[in-house]
């Protein structure tokens, strides 16, 4: 059974994993599908202890650059300004 992959920016995801791993493109495909599907199968206690140390993980970052987390949502016009967008695209 064949597979066509007609979307570049997958193609060129799937060619960069390939190159990176030193791997076949249907080896880098095989791989990142399984990955995928693996999360899937994890236990609800296994999901609890990656999203555990994950949190811990960005608290140490938190506290190594002296960051205070908030719940500000930012608006669309602080993301576009927050990377330097303007009225006629990039900066």
């Amino acid at each position: 059974m064949a597979l066509n992959i007609k979307d570049p920016e997958t193609e060129k995801a799937v060619r960069q994993l390939a190159r990176r791993r030193g791997l076949s493109l249907t080896e880098a495909v095989r791989m990142a599908v399984r990955n995928e599907l693996d999360k899937d199968e994890l236990s609800e206690d296994e999901k609890a202890r990656r999203i555990a140390a994950a949190r811990r993980k960005l608290a140490a970052l938190h506290k190594k650059y002296d960051i205070v987390p908030t719940n500000h949502v930012m608006t669309k016009q602080e993301m576009d300004d927050a990377i330097g967008y303007d009225e006629n695209g990039f900066w």
